[in-house]
């Protein structure tokens, strides 16, 4: 996600959260002012003339500051480059005459006590310090303004990117469930057709994948025996709808109560195996799944079998369902912490997926 400069500072969102309270403000230039106060004090060995010439010289460095950061600066960054530093030149020159006015009728008549001779003019030796003075000072302040800007900028993207991501996962979570239901109903459809007495547990088991969609998908993490058990559901479902000929093994190694792992990223491979596999395999299907966990890493493979893939097949596998879990295991996992591969052979197909616990 990228914000161009022009939004940056004309954004209300920013404006509201690049605010700095002015209790931190105030203790800001009292402590900028204390500090230039003891400083030229020591400096001077007079600690009284150093309070009256900060007095004065104060609201100048606050007045210029906050005209550059909240008026200025917008105006550089929207491209009035001219109208900025025009602003900016006529500000300084004002501040120099009635700096050097106040400093000479209030202080004393050397406006300059730091340098050899006095002066007491507004010369080129006082023009560019005074000047130079101000730059300073509102460089300095700016740079803070902006680093704490950019600070809070870079938590607020952090939450705004957490909040999209969040809602993405939502949204593909739910086009897991009308995808998978939409697939099951199919199923159940040929069943009362064909007048099943299956159709009844079909119902049932489905019965308890929606329940489990609805209640438990929603949590940041699940317990792998909860996914299992649901999968094996899902291949009872599909099963029903199958004769013998189909074989179904599914082999778990490694603790599965202690194992946790984000929702709903192992039953799309299965669904993806009995959708372009058995459907497509007329002789001896077959569909076999092997789940090893460890500590470290959890790994589930499907491989499944179908026939010398024509341009159809092709077309199928790895649709909706597929596309759908490699964005989430991307947003879930990272590239980092999980590897998706895909391998198509003679007679069979491949799902292998690795995930980094």
């Amino acid at each position: 996600m990228k914000i161009s400069k022009r939004a940056l500072f004309t954004n209300p969102t920013y404006n509201k959260i690049s605010s700095i309270p002015i209790s931190t403000q105030v203790f800001f230039w009292l402590g900028y002012f204390s500090f230039n106060t003891i400083r030229w004090g020591s400096f001077y060995s007079d600690y009284a003339y150093s309070f009256k010439s900060n007095i004065i010289e104060f609201p100048f460095h606050i007045a210029l500051s906050y005209l550059f950061i909240f008026y200025l600066l917008p105006k550089l960054f929207n491209g009035k480059i001219i109208e900025c530093f025009t602003l900016l030149f006529i500000s300084l020159g004002l501040t120099l005459v009635l700096k050097f006015q106040l400093t000479y009728y209030f202080t004393s008549g050397d406006v300059m006590p730091e340098y050899a001779g006095i002066t007491s003019n507004i010369d080129f030796q006082y023009a560019t310090s005074v000047i130079l003075g101000e730059v300073y000072v509102v460089s300095f302040v700016t740079a803070i303004k902006l680093a704490i800007d950019w600070i809070k900028q870079k938590e607020y993207l952090n939450e705004t990117n957490e909040v999209l991501l969040e809602n993405e996962l939502k949204y593909l979570r739910s086009q897991i469930q009308p995808h998978f239901f939409f697939n099951t109903l199919n199923n159940l459809y040929s069943l009362t057709i064909d007048k099943s007495d299956k159709a009844p547990d079909l119902i049932l088991k489905l019965s308890d994948l929606m329940k489990y969609f609805l209640y438990e998908t929603g949590k940041e993490f699940q317990i792998l025996e909860n996914e299992i058990s649901h999968i094996k559901d899902y291949i009872e479902i599909e099963k029903l709808r199958y004769d013998e000929t189909l074989k179904v093994n599914f082999n778990i190694k490694g603790n599965t109560k202690k194992t946790m792992i984000k929702p709903l990223m192992l039953i799309p491979l299965v669904e993806n195996a009995f959708k372009h596999g058995a459907r497509n395999s007329k002789k001896n299907p077959y569909i076999n799944i092997n789940l090893i966990t460890t500590k470290s890493y959890l790994d589930f493979k499907v491989e499944n079998s179908f026939q010398k893939p024509t341009k159809k097949i092709k077309e199928q596998i790895g649709g909706i369902g597929l596309t759908n879990l490699k964005k989430r295991l991307e947003i879930n996992y990272g590239p980092e912490y999980y590897n998706l591969k895909t391998i198509k052979e003679k007679n069979k197909y491949i799902a292998h997926l690795k995930i980094k616990l």
